[in-house]
């Protein structure tokens, strides 16, 4: 029953932040002891038809899809099938990394703590038509960053990964394994793991982007996440969320049904490694060192004399976070339509929703937070990266005819990548994109907002030659920040020989 809405969330205000931070629509739900204490829906899911966002509008709810993949793998570990704390291969016999320390060591454990030393990588997936076998045996071909087990990094294609060992675990496919072990329980019929059946129900919010919080929006094509559903890939409503996160707040118990121990709840929520929170700084939410601790998927931050569970999320044109408060039964969900970043708006409305419902003093969260609008640290990301200084060296021209730079090529991680020439100009062929190549100098290229999951990045493109013959043979790009150039060796054809 949804009873005190104005003591709740003042409409005001929250139509102040939409304008604020130019979000078309933001919707929010928040509950207690099981049953539902507010939920509202704010400005448009569909800007162009001017529709409106409700409580029952499903969206990408991003990166809170990997605390689906935890419950997941809890869900095995309570029957038997799968161990935290297990080496991988004693499950996959030819699970393998690049460091081979971490190869025989890793653990589902580890993958979930994001402590595998693996980098982000997050441009080599999803690649349209992979199977998750095919993207677990590309996982040996990605450089680390660090050594196993040294640091916490943050890690979508890590996650993914954890899906396709719980379906080589399982024998079922990972959504089908979601969708019945919580999605049918938690009674959430209408959440999907695919952005296509979102978009078929009549009631989803469209996501939009622009480049800063004043530039005009532009619509976003949803993103189809492929192996990627178990980092980013479930859509929901707030409405539907409620069920989620009360089964959250409460030990694994809903309707009555201890549907996972409390002891694993326990184990998933409990913080372990450490991660950086959001930037702001406030006596209200500065309490733990280092602002935040990750556990399997949640992360946990100190708030007044409060601890919080919570995941935030970002992906194409939506953003989001779900929070419990442990031992006050208090639970939120909220996401807007709009690219990232936009976590300080939703916090602002989280923070705002725990002070009214638990009684603290009233606090001017939008004064505070504004200040952090374009401030990128922790779980408040840049959504553009720029690795090459905008003036390259003059007068430096290419070693071969620009026909010589077009063809076909391929890295075992990555895939193949194709340069076309057309109209005199190169153009890099990645996914679904065709990419400008300016020249920089010699024979490097300058490839800009080249797209990596949330991310834009304006990134070098460098050819090389056999020394012999004189040919082009490949090049390296800088596709992941942290390692040095990915290569990709020039084939002869789509068959991919040299």
């Amino acid at each position: 029953m949804v009873v005190s809405e104005q003591k709740i969330l003042s409409d005001d205000f929250v139509n102040e932040e939409l304008a604020f931070w130019h979000v078309p629509g933001i919707s929010i739900a928040a509950g207690r002891g099981g049953e539902t204490i507010f939920a509202k829906g704010y400005g448009e899911r569909d800007v162009e038809r001017h529709l409106p966002m409700t409580p029952d509008t499903l969206g990408g709810i991003a990166s809170c899809s990997k605390s689906f993949c935890a419950a997941a793998a809890a869900s095995l570990v309570q029957e038997g099938k799968l161990s935290f704390d297990e080496p991988i291969r004693n499950y996959i016999p030819d699970f393998a990394l690049m460091d081979p320390v971490a190869s025989a060591e890793c653990t589902i454990r580890d993958m979930l703590y994001h402590r595998t030393g693996l980098a982000a990588h997050d441009a080599m997936w999803p690649q349209e038509g992979l199977s998750r076998r095919e993207y677990l045996r590309k996982l040996r071909f990605l450089e680390p960053n660090q050594s196993f087990r040294s640091a916490a990094q943050y890690n979508n294609t890590v996650y993914n990964a954890i899906g396709c060992i719980l379906e080589e675990v399982s024998g079922e496919k990972y959504e089908d394994l979601v969708r019945e072990r919580i999605l049918e329980p938690l009674r959430m019929p209408r959440t999907v793991l695919s952005a296509a059946d979102m978009q078929r129900d009549s009631n989803h919010a469209e996501g939009y982007f622009g480049e800063v919080r004043t530039a005009p929006l532009t619509r976003m094509p949803a993103w189809e996440m492929g192996v990627g559903v178990p980092a980013a890939g479930v859509c929901a409503s707030p409405d539907e969320m409620m069920n989620w996160l009360s089964f959250q707040a409460h030990g694994g118990v809903f309707n009555g049904k201890q549907l996972l121990s409390k002891e694993l709840m326990d184990e998933m929520h409990a913080p372990a490694v450490p991660m950086r929170a959001f930037p702001w700084h406030a006596p209200q939410v500065t309490e733990i060192p280092e602002g935040a601790f990750y556990g399997m998927a949640w992360k946990s931050a100190s708030y007044r004399d409060l601890t919080l569970r919570y995941h935030c999320g970002e992906i194409e044109g939506y953003c989001s976070v779900e929070l419990y408060v442990p031992g006050r039964d208090l639970y939120l969900f909220a996401f807007c339509n709009r690219h990232c970043p936009n976590t300080p708006v939703l916090m602002e409305l989280a923070y705002t929703v725990i002070d009214h419902v638990l009684g603290y003093p009233e606090t001017d969260w939008a004064g505070k937070l504004h200040p952090y609008e374009r401030i990128f640290e922790g779980s408040c990301a840049d959504w553009k990266l720029d690795l090459l200084p905008e003036n390259g060296r003059q007068g430096t021209g290419l070693s071969h005819p620009l026909e010589d730079y077009a063809g076909t090529y391929e890295n075992p991680a990555y895939g193949k990548y194709t340069v076309l020439l057309k109209d005199g100009s190169l153009l890099l062929q990645y996914k679904n994109w065709f990419l400008p190549m300016e020249h920089y100098h010699y024979d490097t290229f300058r490839i800009r907002n080249l797209k990596m999951d949330t991310l834009f990045v304006t990134l070098p493109l460098t050819y090389t030659y056999n020394e012999v013959s004189g040919q082009i043979d490949g090049f390296g790009i800088k596709l992941e920040p942290e390692v040095k150039p990915i290569r990709f060796i020039k084939t002869n054809g789509e068959d991919g020989e040299n």
